[in-house]
């Protein structure tokens, strides 16, 4: 049974994620408009994709707060310039060739891997490219990831109760776009924080089900 919902807008790469065949037991698509309590009742956590509707997260904020209150995870990655977050995030470029020009100096100088998401995993693995940065965040929140101008990019906090993880890298995006080939290590590792539960292991592939492919008419 699934115990991740993962935010949904229509956005196709987060659809590819959670129908993938390693993923779509552990992860529930949630549109994001019929966010409400009995939705996520019986989830132990919700992941927020890159591209979500932040206009409508912030009208249903409750829920989400409500969710951590009870003890649970959110994860939230990417853009994040919004108002239901008691935080600043700021614009950056977006630096998608740094390990062409300069491979040893990657957006991500700093990583806690004593964290469980990052726990294994390379700097390589631990960071690919960044959406902006934080230039605040809660009081007595756990920096996991800066730049090397010390910009905070991954941070947690327990204030509300569970646990919120909060970063300005996009994995469950570029996960399902399916463009950066590393990701099982960094998705495998969230998702198992997430849900408790690991992922088969292999390469993420597409169910041509899931998409009407091979279905009769």
């Amino acid at each position: 049974m699934a115990k991740i919902g993962l935010i949904f807008n229509g956005v196709w790469s987060h659809y590819a994620l959670a129908t993938a065949p390693k993923y779509r037991d552990l992860y529930r698509l949630l549109y994001v408009h019929d966010l409400d309590a009995d939705a996520v009742r019986d989830l132990d956590a919700l992941a927020i994709p890159f591209q979500s509707n932040q206009r409508v997260l912030t009208e249903k904020k409750a829920v989400i707060y409500d969710f951590l209150a009870a003890g649970k995870k959110v994860f939230l990655e990417g853009d994040s310039s919004t108002s239901w977050l008691d935080a600043q995030w700021e614009d950056r470029p977006v630096n998608n060739y740094w390990w062409v020009d300069n491979p040893t100096k990657p957006p991500v100088s700093a990583t806690d891997y004593g964290h469980p998401v990052y726990q294994g995993l390379s700097p390589r693995q631990a960071c690919w490219h960044t959406h902006g940065v934080y230039t605040r965040v809660p009081a007595a929140a756990e920096i996991i990831q800066t730049n090397s101008d010390g910009e905070v990019i991954t941070w947690q906090t327990h204030a509300y109760g569970g646990t919120l993880l909060v970063t300005t890298l996009d994995p469950l995006v570029e996960h399902g776009v399916q463009q950066i080939t590393h990701l099982d290590n960094y998705v495998d590792r969230l998702t198992e924080w997430l849900s408790g539960e690991r992922p088969a292991a292999g390469r993420l592939t597409i169910d041509g089900a899931a998409y009407g492919v091979g279905a009769r008419v």
